[in-house]
Formats: structure tokens, C-alpha cells, sequence
């Protein structure tokens, strides 16, 4: 089989080899219909850096997979080890999952690490030598930071804060200048306010507190200030794997730029068309150009083993690059295009879904509904007011009611809208609107965001154990003896708890009154509270939440208005954008069939492949 011998690897001169060098290495079923695109990223050296540029159902989890397998089954060496990071722990337990299934007897372990990308970085780098950098002199000889998320800290953290500005709202950037995590809070460039704010935000570490932002940014100023930590870290880890690069952070990339300065080969693995992270500062860019400037040699995955061609032409289409190759045909139509109508109920869409569903023999459990935002989603889902009731959607009351009815739910969008629904309401009554708004719940100033959250699921408890329609479907609770006996009674009780109110419960109490003609109407029955059938549980969700997943069927459906940031059908044909890898991300999903719901009628997104379907044939 003549080649070259590189370190643990076989540079074959006949590539035609390939194959049964795998096979000889790993004897496993699976290596049997690996394409020659991934035998090449299996046999690429390890100190040969590299970028595998991988399409949306390319296999590239197997790929990662049997390249770690192939590469730890001679592994020789007792004290250093690959790393495989991801970023989340369901993407990296599948590649070791995997990897353990082909390897069988020979089990991923130490030295190695297979794990998320943050873990990583805590674990081998910031946890063993924070102080170093922070100065946190430790408590009782333990030096260990304390990591604290929006949610685990009490009162104490009001210290650490400036104002309405949180210490756990920002961090610094490489270069130690100020990066607010909540695009909501924004300094106002004031120099004396920066100032106090990274004084804080040192102190804060310096007493031995961190946010996860704030352990990169540590991590990478302890090796850049300490080469001979960075050279452990090097040898201990001399061959890093990073899977979803297109997801890595400025200062993750130059936490890896440094660690490749200092002798670590780094093979990147993913697509920069599946880049939504912007929140995140997270730019396909800056992760294109560490490719140019670290001159990693490129590989690429291009057959899609997921859909059908039609769906394949549509994403190659959509991001205007090299062709995606399906390997899977279809005879019936993949790719319909709804034009709604915008005065209809979102959740009408949904049940017109469902009945396509239906028609096509496909299982609502291997379906899913994707939107921009969260607000769109719970429209989709019909937790909004009906038809009939839109004289009374502004009602007060009728809010209140509605978001108790959905503190009840398992579901966590349900508990988001009822808290955000509770939350701006008695922002407005007891605060006259004022304070900041995060996530979009309005927090009063007197309150930090997680004190507030807690004050309003206290509020929800309250509200669902005193109100009698959220015991029974029937309940025939009137509104107006629900206003009387319960709602006026309780926030008043609030009234007297919450912290500096603005606006006395006097002249909020005439703004507790009964949605208009429906005072002696029963509450259950005037709510949509999502108790609908049994084919109405079909999943809805965001694009972030369902990035890496794969489904039969996908409905993507637009916002009705331009307003909506990066969700209207106009904003994803703008190439190399958020909202155009919002789409790809979406379109990608599934194996069969592809639906895209748009306001209006749009000959662009027709030209991208779809066929019209007249969304009406589906309307009960």
C-alpha cells in the first residue's frame, strides 16, 4: 500500500487505497458507506491543520466521529490527548457515543476530552489558574471562582451594579474595551460610566465571581500573559477538533489562535451558512478569516444525505453558493409556497399544516413549525386572543387571566409568555411604564432583572392557587367576581410587597374591571388557552432551538410585517446576512417536504424552487 508515514498518519500516493486503510484500522459496518469527500477528513493528518467546509446533512457528526475513532485507536501517548469541542453537551455526547460504538472495546477516555467548548475552557484552563489574572486571593485555601448565571445570586450582586446596568449584562472583548451580552442595555459611551463599569466588572472577578463571558476573557488573558501555562496546555492537548466552528465567539478564536502559536494543530469542522449567533458576536467573517490567516487546508462535504434535491436546490439557492448534491429524489412536489392571509388567526396556518400532514401520510411527531421569535411561535401555536375577542385584547384583565391560564403549561415558551405578559403589566400599573426592558419583560428600576422574575412567579403562584377557572375547564368563575374576590384582592397584597412603587393601588384598582361585555361571561370560556386536540400538539419553534435537528416535514413561516428582526421573507433573500442563514437553517431541516408561509405573494422566493399551493384548500 506504498505512503508516506506522518506521525500516526499514511499519506497515501494511491487514493484508491483510502477505503481499506479505514477498514483496516476500525473493522466497522459503518466505514462501508462513508463517500470518498469524508475517507479524506478520516485519513487527514492531525498536525496537518484543517477546515472541513460541511453542507447541512452532509453527515458531518459521523465524519468527527470516525475521524476521533480512527485517530485514538493507536494512540500511544498516556499523558496527552484530542479534544473534540462542541457547543452544546447533546452534540458532543453523540460524537463520543458514536465514537464508542465503532471503537467497542476500546473506549473514549482519558487523556482525551470530548466535551462543549466552554466546559473545556473552565476545566483545563481557567479553573486550575483564574487567579493568576483575576488576583482572587481564594477563601480557606480554595481558589475556585464562583460562577453565577442570571438566576443563582440573591441581593449581594446589587453591589457589583451601576444603575439599571448589571454586572452580569456585560464583559470585555480582547482588547478590554466593553461588550454588552444584553443588545437591550447599552452604555451611553459616557467615559466616567465605562470606567465605573470595568471597575466593577474587575472588582467583581477580583472577589472571586465570574459570568460565563467574563471565564473566556480571563482565560484568554491568563495565556497571553503566561507562555508556560500555554505551553502545558499545548502538550497536554497537542491536537484540537472543533466541531460547529461557524458558532466560535471572537474571543474563542483567539484563545485557539493562540494555543495554534504555540504548536496545537486545529481542525475546524462546520458551515458558515449556519452562522445565527449574532447576539452571541458571533460573525461567519472573523471565523473565514482564521481560516485564510492560519491557512488551514480545505476539505469540504458537499453530498446532502437529508432531503430530497428539490429542498437541496432551494438552501443552494438561498446562499448562492457551490450546489448542494442530495442523494434522495422525490415524486411528489418537496417545495410549496402559502401566501396567508394576514387577518387571519397564525394558528390557522398551523391546523392547514396539519392537514397537509395528513394528505401526505407524514407523522405530526416528524414535523415541526419554525419562526423568527418567540412572539411569532406563540401566535402560531393560538396562545392569542380569537377572532371574537378582539375588542377585548387590550383589556387588562383579560392579560392577566391569560397568563395565568399559561403559568399552568409544562411548556417553557407558555411559562416565558405569562411571565413577560404579568411582567410588563404590572410594570405599567405600579411603575407607569418605566424601568428597562431584557428579553422582553419590562423591569421595574427598582428591581434587577432575575429579582423581578422571581417576584412575578411568585405573583403567577398566588394568582393560579386564589383563581377557581384555572382548577377546572368548566369553572363557571364569572370575570366580574373574579376581579372582585381575587384579582383586586391580591395585588393589592402585591401593592404592599413590591419594592418603591410609583402609582398607588387607589388609582390602579379602576383599571381592574371586566373585559368589555363579558362581565358575567365565564372566564374559561372566553380564553384560548391552548387546549385544542390532539393534532394541534404538532412542535413549534425557533430556528435557534431547532439548528442541528432534522425532520420530514417543515413549515417556515414569516412574520406578517417588515418589523420583525430577520423573520420577514424579504430580510432572508439578503444574501450574506443573519436573517439569509436564518433561512438556510431552516429550509435545511427536512428530509421530504419543505412549506414556506409568506404574507404576500413574492416572485424571488417563487424563483427559488417552490411551487404555489393555495394554503386555502387546507382551511377547515
Amino acid at each position: 500500500m506504498g505512503g508516506i508515514k506522518v506521525g500516526n498518519q499514511i499519506l497515501l500516493k494511491n487514493q484508491t487505497n483510502k477505503m481499506a486503510l479505514i477498514q483496516s484500522v476500525l473493522k466497522h459496518k459503518d466505514i462501508l458507506n462513508i463517500s470518498s469527500q469524508q475517507a479524506d477528513f478520516i485519513l487527514q493528518p492531525l498536525n496537518y491543520d484543517c477546515f472541513l467546509s460541511a453542507c447541512p446533512g452532509s453527515g458531518k457528526t459521523h465524519s468527527v466521529s470516525l475521524k476521533f475513532a480512527y485517530e485514538i485507536n493507536n494512540w500511544i501517548s498516556r499523558t496527552s490527548g484530542i479534544a473534540v469541542l462542541s457547543f452544546t453537551n447533546n452534540a458532543a455526547n453523540e460524537i463520543k457515543n458514536r465514537a464508542n460504538n465503532i471503537l467497542k472495546e476500546k473506549q473514549v477516555g482519558y487523556p482525551h476530552f470530548v466535551g462543549t467548548i466552554d466546559s473545556w475552557i473552565h476545566a483545563y484552563i481557567f479553573h486550575p489558574f483564574a487567579n493568576e489574572v483575576t488576583g482572587y486571593t481564594g477563601e480557606n485555601d480554595d481558589y475556585t471562582h464562583k460562577l453565577i448565571q442570571d438566576g443563582n445570586h440573591g441581593p449581594w450582586i446589587k453591589k457589583y451594579n451601576y444603575k439599571y446596568i448589571s454586572i452580569l449584562d456585560y464583559t470585555f472583548d480582547k482588547n478590554d474595551q466593553l461588550i454588552f451580552i444584553s443588545k437591550k442595555v447599552k452604555s451611553d459611551n459616557n467615559p466616567y460610566v465605562v470606567k465605573v463599569l470595568k471597575e466593577n466588572k474587575l472588582k467583581f472577578a477580583k472577589d472571586g465571581f465570574v459570568t460565563y463571558s467574563d471565564i473566556e476573557y480571563w482565560a484568554f488573558k491568563l495565556l497571553q500573559k503566561r507562555g508556560d501555562i500555554l505551553d502545558l496546555i499545548a502538550k497536554r492537548f497537542p491536537f484540537i477538533i472543533i466541531d460547529e466552528c461557524q458558532d466560535l465567539s471572537e474571543i474563542q478564536l483567539e484563545i485557539f489562535e493562540l494555543l495554534k502559536h504555540a504548536g496545537v494543530s486545529i481542525h475546524l469542522v462546520g458551515d458558515l451558512d449556519q452562522a445565527i449567533y449574532e447576539f452571541r458576536n458571533v460573525f461567519p467573517d472573523k471565523v473565514r478569516n482564521k481560516i485564510k490567516l492560519w491557512r488551514l487546508h480545505q476539505l469540504e462535504l458537499s453530498l446532502n444525505y437529508r432531503s430530497v434535491q428539490q429542498i437541496c436546490n432551494v438552501i443552494t439557492k438561498l446562499s448562492g453558493k457551490q450546489q448542494i448534491v442530495g442523494i434522495r429524489s422525490s415524486l411528489n412536489k418537496s417545495c410549496l409556497l402559502w401566501v396567508y392571509d394576514k387577518k387571519d388567526d397564525m394558528h390557522k396556518v398551523r391546523d392547514a399544516f396539519i392537514k397537509l400532514l395528513n394528505k401526505r401520510n407524514i407523522n405530526i411527531d416528524d414535523a415541526v413549525i419554525i419562526a423568527r421569535g418567540s412572539s411569532l411561535v406563540n401566535k402560531i401555536k393560538g396562545y392569542e386572543q380569537n377572532s371574537k375577542l378582539d375588542k377585548v385584547k387590550n383589556s387588562i384583565s383579560f392579560k392577566i387571566a391569560t397568563a395565568i391560564a399559561h403559568w399552568q403549561s409544562p411548556d417553557v415558551l407558555d411559562k416565558q409568555y405569562a411571565i413577560q405578559t404579568l411582567g410588563n403589566v404590572l410594570t405599567d400599573l405600579a411603575y407607569d411604564g418605566k424601568g428597562i426592558k431584557r428579553e422582553n419583560i419590562k423591569t421595574p428600576f427598582a428591581y434587577q432583572p432575575m429579582e423581578w422574575r422571581l417576584a412575578l412567579k411568585t405573583c403567577l403562584d398566588r394568582l393560579v392557587e386564589s383563581s377557581e377557572f384555572t382548577k377546572n375547564d368548566d369553572s363557571k368563575q364569572i370575570w366580574k367576581d373574579w376581579i372582585r374576590n381575587v384579582l383586586k384582592k391580591e395585588f393589592e397584597l402585591f401593592w404592599n410587597e413590591f419594592k418603591e412603587v410609583t402609582c398607588s393601588f387607589n388609582n390602579v384598582s379602576a383599571k381592574l374591571k371586566s373585559p368589555n361585555k363579558l362581565t358575567d361571561t365565564p372566564i374559561s370560556k372566553s380564553l384560548l388557552i391552548g387546549k385544542s386536540n390532539a393534532d394541534s400538539k404538532i412542535k413549534v419553534d425557533t430556528i435557534h432551538s431547532v439548528k442541528g435537528e432534522t425532520y420530514k416535514a417543515v413549515l417556515f413561516v414569516s412574520a406578517p410585517t417588515k418589523n420583525s428582526e430577520g423573520g420577514y421573507f424579504e430580510h432572508w433573500l439578503q444574501r450574506d446576512t443573519e436573517a439569509n442563514r436564518f433561512a438556510f437553517v431552516a429550509c435545511s431541516r427536512p428530509k421530504e417536504l419543505l412549506v414556506l408561509a409568506i404574507p404576500e405573494y413574492n416572485e424571488e422566493i417563487h424563483k427559488l424552487g417552490f411551487y404555489q399551493d393555495n394554503i386555502k384548500n387546507y382551511y377547515s
